[in-house]
């Protein structure tokens, strides 16, 4: 890699190859010019069977482009990094030779720490076309890393060697105790010095790759559409993550599909500071930009979380003349707080989000801020990215995801009597089941496919959607989500929503608070906007206008200065739950005239529902009986010692 300042190489002097056919341009607006255009069978199409074809076919397009940018410093784009497309399959390639001569065969697993530099994408793209690659939060606890590596059973640890904003190597050791299967760490990018792990060899990637070939691969595999080409951690917020078997054909599949949907251009420059251990920042935003002959803009190794992306944000776009970003909900929120930063003129042609719900309150105020409109898709790990869409050439509705790219059905559904499955009406709330070819491999603890993978090739996605008469979906929440309050069920999303038009509102969240007489009522956990005062009087009387449905209104409103959020975005709605079981295990507590006498531990069990301990700190025997009485009428489980 060469240190460049200014921007990528000038399309007019680079030159252009052939586009692969399956870029042909196409107008996907309605249900119906898809229906036609899924006339001709999807293996008609042309797309290769190997992530490492369709990114070899993009980088034929203008070899001499830069593929990836990136920059270290967010508040100085002179430290821009610019490899080409040419150097960046050459690396891919030299990256899958050397992790054959380490035994990776077909079925073997490199687990990579990564982050937003270009060696650890050099190493993943290479760990698919050897073998498996599994991508890892890097910001997970050592313990669970060591766990799921072991789970799929890696013998190499790719790791980026840090920085001030990302920095793994830490964790090595105490990852490395808990993952003995590990024999190779090597580092990929970032520093090259610190404290070695005893007992594993350790290696630097870019000093290996040096000696091997980079015109070819040694030892070609036969790969198909259905061979498995990563493992991926889903993005959960409750419990370990489960590890998802994504096949090669599923992440071409839905990054295509995708980008014809929206018909994103050749040579597109894209903004990509989503995690690279997701599928959002992978598919949505890397893969796609490689495919096209296009530019991906990394900004520093955090990405969204480095410092200065956000305050520079703008200053960048028009720097290296970004056209499309990928944004996560959370951002689009934070870059609406800073109207004074975005110019009256800029580059950026086309906004997505996705990974969260997004308030429609944040996208109006985005596109009236930028002229631009915020595009919303779905999709989820187990389908290697985004495959419900709103196409190009369809006004953006707020709360609206779009339709099913080409090739991928989409069904909501209820229980009906007998325990069959009923098509929901329009505007009916139930589950999504989607169906296609980027539907995932299974879990590697196949006990976990149970109620995911159905017959007939169908996914239970565990998301509340409803479709329009037009055949758009919108997306509603999540089934563990429900609010059920005295057996009336409360969907928190409208309500959050409501929260978001109050103009002093920056974020929100909305869960359900144990209650004795109802089972659980509505709370809600609000972020001011700037840290500023919120007067929640005011806030509950915008509320009785906002919400009609009287048991949807929040009971209570709890300021917080942010909310805790997974690092693609998510809210950790788990961990706002059991904030507010404690409060009302708390309340209920100190009625009893227990103050100060006991502790309160909860704890997330995943599917095994929530545990609370209750420790009393007195010798008085009436206290436990007390203390259950006070109790007694609420569901949680829970425990008095």
């Amino acid at each position: 890699m060469t240190h460049t300042s200014g921007h990528s190489v000038a399309p007019d002097t680079e030159h252009v190859g052939p586009v692969p056919a399956y870029w042909a341009p196409v107008d996907l607006s309605t249900r119906e010019l898809i229906a036609e255009y899924e006339r001709t069978p999807f293996a008609a199409r042309g797309l290769p069977s190997s992530v490492y074809d369709y990114i070899r076919n993009g980088a034929m397009i203008a070899p001499d482009r830069a593929a990836l940018t990136y920059i270290p410093d967010a508040r100085d784009p002179d430290t821009a990094v610019h490899v080409s497309h040419r150097e960046t399959l050459r690396k891919i390639t030299q990256a899958a030779n050397l992790f054959q001569d380490l035994g990776v065969t077909g079925n073997d697993p490199v687990s990579i720490l990564t982050a937003g530099t270009p060696e650890p994408q050099f190493a993943l793209w290479g760990a698919q076309t050897a073998g498996i690659a599994n991508p890892l939060n890097w910001m997970l606890d050592p313990k669970l890393l060591g766990d799921l590596i072991s789970a799929i059973g890696s013998r190499i640890l790719i790791t980026f060697g840090g920085d001030a904003v990302t920095d793994p190597w830490p964790k090595v050791d105490e990852i490395l105790e808990n993952a003995p299967c590990v024999e190779t760490v090597i580092r990929a990018g970032g520093a090259r010095t610190g404290p070695a792990p005893r007992g594993v060899r350790i290696l630097q990637l870019e000093d290996e790759l040096n000696r091997y070939d980079g015109d070819a691969l040694q030892r070609p595999r036969d790969i198909r559409p259905d061979t498995v080409g990563g493992i991926f951690a889903t993005g959960g917020t409750i419990g370990a993550p489960k590890l998802a078997k994504v096949t090669h054909g599923g992440q071409i599949y839905a990054s295509w599909a995708s980008a014809i949907s929206h018909r994103v251009p050749i040579g597109v420059v894209r903004f990509s500071a989503s995690p690279m251990f997701h599928v959002h920042g992978l598919a949505v935003s890397q893969l796609t930009a490689l495919a096209l002959g296009g530019t991906t803009v990394l900004p520093t190794s955090g990405g969204w979380r480095g410092t200065g992306v956000i305050d520079n944000f703008w200053a960048l776009v028009q720097r290296f003349d970004v056209e499309s970003v990928p944004l996560l909900p959370t951002i689009a929120n934070r870059l609406v707080q800073r109207p004074e930063a975005i110019p009256a003129h800029h580059p950026v042609k086309r906004v997505s989000s996705g990974s969260a719900p997004l308030s429609a309150e944040i996208a109006n105020r985005f596109r009236k801020l930028t002229g631009v409109a915020i595009v919303e898709g779905y999709g989820l790990t187990e389908t290697s990215g985004a495959v419900v869409s709103c196409p190009r050439g369809v006004e953006p509705v707020a709360g609206v995801v779009g339709m099913p790219v080409p090739y991928t059905d989409a069904r909501v559904v209820r229980g009906g009597g007998g325990g069959e499955l009923v098509e929901c009406a329009p505007g009916e709330p139930g589950i999504l089941h989607l169906r296609g070819p980027s539907v995932f491999a299974g879990y590697v603890d196949a006990l976990q496919d149970e109620g995911a993978l159905l017959e007939d090739g169908w996914l239970n996605t565990g998301d509340l959607a409803s479709r329009e008469a037009n055949g758009f979906l919108r997306i509603t929440g999540r089934l563990k989500d429900v609010i059920i309050r005295g057996g009336h069920n409360i969907d928190p999303a409208p309500i959050e929503e409501a929260l978001f038009q109050h103009p002093r509102v920056a974020d929100a969240s909305v869960v359900g608070m144990p209650d004795a007489d109802a089972g659980e009522v509505p709370v809600a956990y609000v972020v001011p906007v700037g840290g500023a005062a919120l007067d929640l009087v005011d806030l509950a009387a915008h509320m009785r206008q906002q919400v009609r449905e009287r048991a949807a209104l929040p009971r209570e409103y709890f300021l917080m200065d942010e909310l805790p959020r997974t690092a693609v975005g998510k809210v950790r709605k788990n961990r706002i739950r059991l904030d507010a079981i404690v409060r009302a295990f708390g309340r209920l507590l100190d009625e009893a005239g227990l103050q100060g006498c006991y502790e309160l531990a909860a704890e997330d069990q995943g599917a095994a529902g929530v545990d609370v301990g209750v420790t009393l700190l007195d010798d008085d025997p009436g206290s436990a009986e007390r203390a259950r009485a006070a109790l007694s009428a609420l569901t949680v489980r829970h425990r008095i010692l």
